[in-house]
This record gives structure tokens, C-alpha cells and sequence, in this order.
């Protein structure tokens, strides 16, 4: 009776602690409550005991919906911020002076940040649009700060017959000058050795002029706020419920766990095969068999997909589901260079349970033209997701191809989930 007891005790304290659920790079997931963690290791207190796991072999860190939403930012987002190192902002208020800013992120205190870490701030909520103007703009090489203003213009459209219409368009502008101190109603821009003041209501964002590149540490992780806030990160530090994190750019900020989402690993410790270019195949051949009066081309059918299979909402194989991946077709070669510090080649292979009737393929992955596997599917065996995992030491280059076996089928397709490389 004393033994139940104390065994309940322990397992009601282990449940009221925040738990995490933490997926590695290779094996199963598992959850627990999260002891430590740096840099370089983290500790999971699970059901049947501690577990120490390096970071190196992470994929990502995550806490429980509960945790996370424990306390919900109570204001939306004004003001996005971009941050020199990748970090990305979704702030409540932003003011600087000095070549310092403040900002608010949700109900939390302020924190300060360097202008000379922030490359651009924005005010305003944007249309794709004007949006791809932005981008255009933040991305151009100035001379010097900006601001940007939005522009509205009208103008009549000429419609034939019926009554011509008019139309309001929108546009962005920028100006080069230097930047000073920035309130919540103006913002003092010297322009042509004129100090002006803009109303913070007439401006899209502010560009921050950089005259050289700077040198930033490569990402650990990236840290995921409940709020929407990114933060790119080369040091972490546990202590209690609060995490001390250091961003990639230098900048210093304490976080309570419950402001935190996720910590994806997988920034440093992974490269997506979806996300990257291979150095040379699509998968596109032609086929004499198209009609010349067919909008649809065949070859759409061959082409390498980084989506689920023409006309399937998701990958999955025997059942399973997967939200990654390539759908490739016979036949088909990727040659992809092996990024520097990864190791090894993981994923799952299989025939996508969309496919009605399998084809005969040879799935080979060679290693600078040695091969380090090969598997023959036909329509006869049962569908089943092949884990893969291959060891890519001293390896610069790996080909991936699909070779008919039986003659060329539509049938032949094959979904390459969740590949990837890894440390």
C-alpha cells in the first residue's frame, strides 16, 4: 500500500511539470519533463528515467500545448521586426534613440536591442503585392537608411461600352537619409542635412543602413515563440522555468518556457533534400506519346515534386503519414552534394498509398559511385515504409535514382519521405 502511494505521488509530481515532447534525428520521439538543457545537451526526466541527449543528434524540442499556451499573448502584432542574424520579430511596440531600440513583444517587459543588430522594422500589415515590394526594397543596396511610405494612387480603367471605372492602387517608396530617434508617433529622418519629422502613421517601415557585412555564429537552434516571434540562437542556458538564450547576432534575452513554442534543432543538425537544389536532375523526359493538342503535358507526370503525388493531399505509405518529402517518378537521377559536418542520409521510402497500381522500379543511392543501397519494388509485394539510414563519412556527393525494371509505367512512382542529411 505504501509502495502504490509513493509510486502515485512521483507520478502525479513527474505530470505537474512542464512536459516536452522531443524528436531526435534518428529513433522514436519521446516526452518528459525537461531537466536540463544547454548548448550542447539536453536532459529528459521521462516515465522510466532520465535520458541525456546531444543536441548535435536533435531534430527538434517542443513543449506541450498546455505549456505553451499558458500565457497566450494578450496583444497582436504591430510591428515586425528583422534582425540582422535571421531572427525575425513580431513586437507590440518599438521606439530607439541613442542607437538603441526598445521593443515589446507581447505582455513582457521591454527589451533592448542595438540598432546595429536590426536590418528592418514594419509597421503595417501588407497584400502579397506589396509585400514583394518590401522584400525588393530590404533586399537593395542603399546608401544609407530608409524610410518607406506607402503611396496610394487613382486612376480610371477605360471598359469598352460600359462606364469606364476607377481604380485605387497602392505602391511603396523609399528615401535614403539617416535615421535617429524613433517614437510611437514619429520618427526623425534627416534627409540632405535637413532633420525631418514623419508621422509613424504615414510610413510603411524603416530600412537600417549596415556599411559592411557583418559576421554572425552559426545557428544552434532556432527558438519559436508562442507569440510568432523567431529567434536564431548560438547559446541556451536552462535555469528553473526560464531559458538564457544568446542570439546568433549577439543579443542577450531571458525567456520564461511558458512564452516558449518550440526550439527546432534542425536548423544546424538537418538539411531537408525538399529544400535543397540538386546539383543536377528534374525528372523531366519527353514522351512521344503526348498529343500536340493537350494542355496538360505529360511530363508534369515525371517532374520531381516536393509535394505529395498528383492528385494526393499528403504522403503516405502503408498508412502512414508524412509531412515531408519527394515524389519521384522513373526514370530519374538527383545528384546532391553532401553539406559540409553531415554525416549521415536518412529517410523513409515507399510506394504512396495513392498509387492504384505499382509499377516495377529499382530504387539505388550510391555514395561517390559506390552503392550503399538498393531496393526493387513491384506491384506483387505488400506496401510497407523502407527506413533508410546511411553513412555518409567522407562522402562529398550521393545519387539518388529510380530505374524501371519492367518497362516504363505510370505506375512507377515512389515517395522519398522525411530525406534528409544529418550531423
Amino acid at each position: 500500500m505504501g509502495t502504490t502511494l509513493l509510486s502515485l505521488l512521483a507520478l502525479t509530481a513527474f505530470a505537474a511539470d512542464p512536459v516536452v515532447e522531443v524528436r531526435p534525428l534518428a529513433g522514436e520521439s519521446l516526452s518528459g519533463r525537461l531537466k536540463e538543457l544547454s548548448a550542447s545537451s539536453a536532459v529528459i526526466a521521462t516515465a522510466t528515467g532520465e535520458q541525456q541527449i546531444a543536441t548535435a543528434k536533435l531534430m527538434w524540442l517542443q513543449w506541450s500545448a498546455p505549456v505553451a499556451a499558458e500565457k497566450p499573448p494578450t496583444d497582436k502584432a504591430t510591428t515586425w521586426i528583422d534582425l540582422r542574424d535571421g531572427s525575425r520579430l513580431a513586437a507590440t511596440s518599438y521606439a530607439a534613440s541613442d542607437g538603441k531600440a526598445q521593443i515589446i513583444i507581447g505582455s513582457r517587459p521591454p527589451i533592448e536591442i542595438p540598432t546595429r543588430a536590426i536590418h528592418a522594422v514594419r509597421f503595417r500589415q501588407q497584400p502579397p503585392e506589396l509585400a514583394g515590394q518590401w522584400r525588393e526594397i530590404t533586399s537593395s543596396q542603399a546608401t544609407g537608411d530608409m524610410i518607406v511610405l506607402r503611396k496610394t494612387s487613382m486612376r480610371t480603367v477605360e471598359q469598352g461600352d460600359n462606364e469606364p471605372r476607377t481604380v485605387t492602387e497602392q505602391a511603396l517608396d523609399q528615401l535614403e537619409g539617416t535615421l535617429s530617434i524613433v517614437t510611437d508617433d514619429s520618427v526623425q529622418f534627416e534627409i540632405d542635412g535637413e532633420k525631418v519629422p514623419v508621422a509613424r502613421e504615414k510610413l510603411e517601415g524603416l530600412v537600417y543602413y549596415h556599411p559592411g557585412k557583418r559576421d554572425v555564429a552559426a545557428p544552434i537552434c532556432r527558438l519559436i515563440e508562442a507569440s510568432g516571434s523567431t529567434w536564431l540562437l548560438r547559446d541556451l542556458q536552462l535555469a528553473g522555468n526560464r531559458l538564457s538564450v544568446t542570439t546568433s547576432g549577439g543579443v542577450s534575452l531571458d525567456l520564461p518556457v511558458t512564452m516558449i513554442s518550440k526550439l527546432d534543432f534542425s536548423v544546424g543538425n538537418v538539411a531537408f533534400l525538399s529544400d535543397l537544389e540538386a546539383d543536377s536532375g528534374a525528372g523531366e523526359i519527353s514522351l512521344s506519346l503526348q498529343p500536340a493538342a493537350m494542355s496538360y503535358k505529360f511530363g508534369r507526370v515525371f517532374q520531381v515534386r516536393s509535394r505529395p503525388p498528383l492528385g494526393a493531399d499528403s504522403f503516405r505509405i502503408a498508412g502512414h503519414k508524412f509531412d515531408n518529402g519527394l515524389s519521384l517518378h522513373s526514370p530519374v537521377k538527383l545528384v546532391y552534394r553532401v553539406p559540409e559536418g553531415f554525416r549521415k542520409f536518412i529517410a523513409v521510402a515507399g510506394v504512396d498509398d495513392s498509387i492504384v497500381a505499382p509499377g516495377r522500379f529499382n530504387l539505388i543511392i550510391t555514395g561517390d559511385g559506390k552503392e550503399l543501397a538498393r531496393h526493387v519494388f513491384n506491384a506483387d509485394q505488400p506496401r510497407e515504409a523502407i527506413p533508410l539510414e546511411l553513412d555518409l563519412t567522407a562522402v562529398r556527393r550521393i545519387s539518388i535514382s529510380l530505374e524501371a525494371a519492367g518497362g516504363q509505367d505510370i505506375g512507377d512512382q515512389l515517395d522519398l519521405c522525411e530525406a534528409r542529411f544529418t550531423k
